[in-house]
């Protein structure tokens, strides 16, 4: 009998090592696993903050854009060139404190003649009052700054007219989302950390965000660029890919996301430190190899209480685990022999249910982590053309249609005519109701615009007040007629309630796409024509002609 129970138990420890050997490639398995997970994430979570990066970009430059656009103030500045107006420069500084209103998270607007001088500005300028003027080889350009302790966007255009450049506008906006991007760790872990840089005149790596582990690093603390083997490194090198090994600026091993943002040449890293993944791999593995020894000790146990008879399915039991291994989670068949290999089928068999719930688990997490992303890229690709008061198409989307219509009118020898139309004293509507009715009068306008409008036209917010409609296959004369509709429409509208109750009334500029025009050009003429209405009194339709407005 003694000899019978030996041969048993030799049999189920040779039996245990198929189970050994499907767990070990288990513990590899899930720990590869969780660190491509893991790399996922990061990677993931830089994609989001570069896009975010991205789409404050997008807003400063359309801020710019919508300073550059206004002619009165390009005019008024040209006259101060030619003969130091003190009115031109005054009008020039009602301008901008006028366009400040409609902008967020200003902070100042600069102007400076076509030597560089500052002219006037709506506060302290950053960077001094004279812009050396070589820089005007590279503009626009936008970078960051700290001043005061607090961290700034600066942009730089050009100011031109008639093709020819009279000055400088500089446009400081509070760039305080990059220090809530870098502070905002979560899906980090402990040792997670993000790191914003651009790039020092030596091309070194200058942080400008402070670190978890060094405050005062922003604007201060640099990276050689010669280590190529750091991360922020590489992403200033424009390389964006998953970094192992790699160590950080303190020296530690990390894990790390890199991307590269080409506008502005900064680097943007993500990073968690190795030992905290591998310490949560190790939890991991230390649990399932409890799990083996506990059931090794079982079965040893069981193999010396139970007679020869139950030893066939226990080796079949044993080698249905390699099938486990495989990542076929069949059930085992229930057992018809005595209570203890049926309480151990059992067990087994609610291993494998656990064992295949996590991996669907796994699954289902990848594929809703998956969709998030495709959600949230879909959120900035809409947050990027749309504008956030009126929920009209902005500037930017209204220039990628003005090109493909320009493109497909010439190419159809079809008719297309571009109107901007302005709210007529806008500012003293701010001013005697306020800026929320001031708000509400847009958001009223743009309703009714939006609803008298055909599909295939196209509706924008060109500026503060200003609009723009792209009318596809449509004669000049026609477009007069259905403007003229809606300016009547427009000055009927009732604005607030009650003792605020008033109505506006609109300007129309009208240009008609010639055969030597381009987007630029057709632009202009209707801006022209718009100002020509304005000069006429206002509440009027003007149609660009070259006799009546001069075809600058």
């Amino acid at each position: 009998m003694r000899l019978k129970h030996v041969l048993i138990l030799a049999f189920i420890l040779l039996s245990s090592v198929p189970m050994l050997l499907s767990l070990q490639y288990l513990n590899s398995f899930t720990a590869s696993q969780y660190e491509r997970q893991t790399e996922e994430q990061l990677s993931a979570l830089s994609l989001i903050a570069k896009k975010r990066i991205e789409s404050v970009l997008d807003r400063v430059k359309d801020n710019i854009a919508l300073i550059t656009s206004r002619t009165q103030m390009r005019i008024s500045l040209d006259q101060w060139n030619n003969a130091r107006d003190v009115k031109a420069r005054n009008k020039v500084h009602k301008i901008i404190n006028d366009a400040k209103v409609g902008l967020t998270k200003l902070h100042s607007i600069s102007i400076y003649d076509n030597k560089g001088v500052l002219v006037t500005a709506t506060a302290d300028t950053p960077n001094g009052h004279q812009i050396n003027i070589p820089v005007d080889k590279i503009l626009p350009s936008i970078k960051l700054l700290k001043r005061n302790d607090q961290l700034l966007m600066l942009g730089i255009d050009r100011l031109l007219l008639n093709n020819k450049v009279i000055g400088y506008v500089k446009v400081a906006l509070f760039a305080d989302f990059i220090v809530e991007l870098v502070n905002d760790r979560t899906g980090l872990g402990v040792t997670g950390e993000w790191l914003v840089a651009q790039r020092h005149d030596s091309g070194d790596a200058l942080f400008v965000a402070p670190l978890k582990y060094d405050h005062d690093a922003a604007f201060k603390r640099r990276v050689s660029k010669e280590k190529i083997d750091i991360p922020i490194t590489q992403a200033l090198l424009g390389n964006e890919r998953i970094m192992r090994h790699a160590p950080d600026y303190a020296g530690n091993l990390v894990i790390a996301s890199t991307r590269y943002l080409s506008e502005l040449d900064w680097g943007l890293v993500v990073k968690i430190e190795e030992d905290e993944v591998s310490q949560l791999m190790n939890k991991t593995k230390t649990v399932i190899y409890v799990s083996e020894v506990i059931i090794i000790i079982m079965a040893v146990l069981m193999g010396v209480g139970v007679s020869f008879y139950i030893s066939n399915p226990l080796e079949k039991l044993a080698s249905h685990t390699n099938k486990v291994a495989q990542g076929q989670f069949e059930q085992y068949p229930r057992s018809q022999t005595w209570k203890e290999v049926r309480d151990l089928t059992e067990h087994f068999n609610y291993m494998i249910s656990s064992m295949k719930e996590l991996n669907e688990n796994l699954n289902a997490k990848v594929a809703e982590r998956t969709k998030e992303l495709a959600d949230l890229n879909l959120q900035l690709t809409e947050l990027s053309t749309r504008d956030p008061l009126t929920g009209l198409h902005n500037r930017r989307f209204l220039s990628e249609k003005l090109s493909e219509e320009v493109s497909r009118a010439k190419r159809y020898s079809s008719p297309l005519t571009l109107v901007i139309l302005d709210v007529d004293h806008f500012k003293q509507v701010n001013d005697t109701w306020g800026h929320d009715v001031g708000d509400q009068a847009l958001k009223i306008i743009s309703s009714h615009l939006s609803s008298v409008i055909r599909e295939s036209d196209v509706l924008a917010r060109y500026g503060g007040e200003e609009f723009c409609i792209l009318l596809p296959a449509t004669e000049e004369e026609q477009a007069r007629k259905f403007l003229d509709r809606i300016r009547m429409d427009i000055e009927y509208l009732k604005i607030g309630s009650g003792e605020k109750c008033f109505s506006v009334t609109c300007s129309f500029g009208i240009a008609k796409l010639d055969d030597d025009d381009t987007e630029s050009s057709l632009t202009k003429k209707a801006d022209l024509a718009l100002y020509q209405a304005k000069s006429d009194g206002r509440n009027c339709i003007r149609c660009y002609s070259i006799d009546d407005i001069g075809g600058a």
